[in-house]
Order: structure tokens, then sequence, then C-alpha cells
């Protein structure tokens, strides 16, 4: 948790495991530059071949610098600059699909959303979440809101409850300020916060 001039509070929340997206990338990425090899081979336009090699060893030099920083805890990989030569690859000959090299343009745009951290703001008028599009909630619509052992758990008004694992230790002395914050803010003054 980290405080920011914006909000009062923001919570940055344990970000979930990759892994299928990772499988996913790495095979789309894989199938472009078999494409694009074979594509090479068989292509009687030898002036753009210099770009598609330059293209297709970008790729290649991203999955291995992505596969040697797997095994870090701490380290979310991404594959955005080999999914965006991937999608010129697709725009170039011999594969020319654009098609398919907007797909790829998208899934570029659409990893970097899903992978980035997911925080909650928590200020004077309501509850922010960072996702695409913004969340807002105010403490109108929240019947609680807490955090316990790092665990953020918030109580809305819709009986939709929200319980996620917060990035790093919390200390106690922010976990009481946040909760005491949270108990000023609900339109119930608290009276169904547990301790």
């Amino acid at each position: 948790m980290r405080q920011k001039k914006e909000y009062d509070f923001v919570v940055t929340l344990k970000h979930p495991n990759y892994k299928i997206y990772n499988i996913i990338t790495i095979l789309m990425c894989l199938v472009t530059v078999t494409a694009s090899v074979f594509g090479m081979l068989h292509s009687t336009f030898f002036n753009f071949t210099w770009v598609n090699v330059f293209l297709t060893a970008c790729i290649i030099i991203n999955l291995f610098i992505a596969f040697i920083n797997s095994n870090k805890k701490e380290n979310i990989t991404t594959f955005k600059w080999a999914l965006y030569a991937s999608a010129f690859l697709w725009l170039l000959f011999p594969l020319h699909i654009p098609a398919i090299a907007i797909f790829y343009i998208v899934a570029a745009l659409l990893e970097r959303q899903i992978k980035f951290p997911q925080e909650i703001g928590f200020s004077e008028d309501g509850i922010t979440f960072n996702t695409f599009p913004f969340k807002n909630y105010s403490w109108q619509q929240v019947r609680n809101a807490m955090l316990k052992e790092n665990m953020l758990t918030l109580d809305f008004v819709s009986n939709k409850i929200l319980q996620k694992e917060t990035e790093s230790d919390v200390d106690k002395t922010t976990e009481t300020e946040f909760n005491a914050y949270c108990n000023a803010h609900l339109p119930n003054d608290g009276s169904l916060l547990i301790e």
C-alpha cells in the first residue's frame, strides 16, 4: 500500500499468475516466426528480406530475454515488443495479411492492460479502480471496506464482495489508519466494520 497525492490511500493488489497469457503470446510469436521464415525461404521479394530478418531476430531475442527473466518472482514478463514486431511481419511481404497484423497490435495493447498493476484509490469522493475504463464507486455504494492481514475486503450495497490480497505486506499502523479512514467515510458510520 502507498499514499498518493490524488488519493488518501492507494492499495496495490497482488498480481495474478499470467502463465496462460504468456503461453498464448509465446505461441503467437512462434507462429509468426515460423510463417516468416517459411515465407522468406519461398519469396522472390529478396529486397524486403533484411527487414523480415531483423524483425524475426527481435522476436526471438525478446522471447529469450523473457525466458531468462521468467524465474524472477517480482518481474512481470511482457511480450509487447515481440507482438509489435510480429504485427509488422504480418504487414510486410511475403506474409502481408493486415487483419492478422491488427490482431497482434490489439493483443500487444491488451497485454499491457492485463498486466498493469491493479490499484484501488481511496479518496473523499469514493473508491476508484484503475481498470480500463476506470471504475468509480461512491462511499454510499459501499457497505464495508477494510484491510486485515494483507487482505482487502470491499462489501458493496449491491451484494458484490471483492476480496483481494495486497502486493506487499501492510504494517499494523497503516492498516489501522486505513480502516479508520474507511470507517469515517462509510454511510453507516462503520457499524458493519469487522475488526
